[in-house]
């Protein structure tokens, strides 16, 4: 009953902080933003997301004493960044939809989407100015960097064969840096301590990290939807952990592993999802890439530990949580709901 009750109390006081944080988004004022390029950025701003790292920022600022108001242009500076990636992103894989909406350049043209993603990393910068912080100015600045090399790696390890280090390394970049930022600017915006700063940013990393393994987990098991939705990671040459640790298995025969690395390659459908995900759990890589997940999930949760109880670790533990045991829960879940062809 105890932590039924705990479980509700965070989730009741997440969704607060979820809704302050659209709020806050919502009234971004874009009067200065010239009309031809306001309605492709106010598109992007409004098309959802979980907002898990500005949630991050408000949490680790609540857990050393601070007021979550406190962190509004931190949060906005670090969401509006995101967001321009985001477009960015979009434009070189060629995505039709983000987050279930006609992505930015599928609606308005490439060029436009461009030029949104520019206009929403000058707003960023001009929250983040507004924070009166060179020290949050210069970790948005070095994330932003890393971000972009992320992306440039996982573009050009399409249908590449890479090692488990060059996949960490493009996830840390990609993603886990994101989530690195918001946990050391959840502490900037209420403090300077340094060793808090070092904690945090090492919580969102290991965070990060393991929400991108997550991700990748339940995307290499994603079928395609219809004619305008993404393949499979596996078709689209994605490289991922379990795709990494079944053509390293010696639990599985080389005729399999040459069939899984052809299609990986090619591009080729010649694999139905229920057959890949037997590979991936014959070859234990799908329990290896689970292991690693819930490592970094452990390593953030060991640096919560150094912190006094209170709702916002709570908060924090129960999304960690998802990166654990609930993920083989809800992975069993959804892989009875998708067994159809890729």
């Amino acid at each position: 009953m105890v932590i039924r009750r705990v479980k509700k109390i965070t989730q009741q006081m997440t969704g607060e902080k979820i809704y302050f944080i659209k709020e806050t988004l919502k009234e971004l004022d874009l009067s200065h933003i010239d009309p031809i390029l306001r309605i492709s950025t106010k598109y992007s701003i409004e098309s959802g997301g979980k907002h898990l790292r500005p949630l991050i920022i408000i949490l680790c600022a609540e857990i050393l004493g601070g007021d979550y108001r406190q962190t509004k242009n931190t949060l906005l500076a670090l969401e509006l960044i995101h967001n321009a990636t985001l477009v960015h992103d979009d434009i070189i894989d060629e995505d039709i939809y983000r987050r279930g909406k006609s992505s930015v350049h599928s609606k308005y043209g490439v060029k436009k989407a461009v030029l949104t993603g520019d206009a929403l990393l000058s707003m960023g910068l001009i929250y983040a100015s507004k924070t009166n912080k060179p020290e949050i100015i210069h970790w948005l600045s070095q994330t932003s960097l890393k971000m972009v090399q992320g992306i440039t790696m996982q573009n050009y390890y399409k249908h590449k064969l890479i090692s488990v280090e060059e996949y960490l390394n493009m996830n840390y970049l990609k993603s886990g840096s994101l989530f690195e930022a918001a946990g050391a600017l959840g502490v900037l915006s209420v403090s300077n301590n340094v060793e808090d700063v070092t904690n945090f940013s090492e919580f969102g990393k290991y965070f990060g990290n393991a929400y991108q393994i997550r991700d990748d987990i339940i995307d290499s098991l994603q079928h395609r939807q219809n004619e305008y939705m993404l393949n499979n990671d596996l078709i689209n040459g994605d490289p991922s952990l379990v795709l990494i640790y079944a053509l390293e298995s010696d639990k599985i025969s080389s005729s399999v592993q040459q069939k899984l690395l052809k299609t990986y390659k090619e591009g080729k459908q010649e694999i139905n999802l229920q057959e890949l995900f037997t590979i991936y759990q014959d070859s234990g890589a799908l329990n290896k890439a689970i292991l690693m997940m819930e490592e970094y999930s452990e390593k953030a949760r060991k640096i919560l530990e150094k912190y006094p109880v209170s709702k916002s670790k709570n908060c924090l533990t129960e999304m960690l949580n998802e990166y654990s045991y609930n993920f083989i829960i809800n992975l069993e879940s959804y892989q009875s709901s998708n067994i159809t062809s890729l």
